[in-house]
């Protein structure tokens, strides 16, 4: 069972994670576009750098149950 100050921490880690997902996937959208028009693919490098916020976003949601707990262990 967690804190109510767990569960707001729980809940602004998540937000942060989901609005990194949607960032990536929007600087993914125009490289998906031209993908699926069968242009070849430029610049691979540049299409590895937008993956980091989707990862990022991944590896933050989930680590967020552990991160809540932590920075909420000395408020109970």
């Amino acid at each position: 069972m967690l804190s109510p100050y767990a569960k707001a921490a729980l809940f602004c880690i998540r937000f942060a994670a989901c609005g990194l997902m949607i960032l990536g996937f929007a600087l993914y959208a125009t490289d998906f576009y031209l993908y699926v028009s069968h242009r070849p693919i430029s610049r691979p490098a540049v299409l590895a750098l937008k993956s980091v916020p989707v990862l990022a976003g991944v590896a933050l949601y989930g680590k967020s149950k552990g991160m809540a707990i932590y920075l909420t262990k000395d408020l109970d």
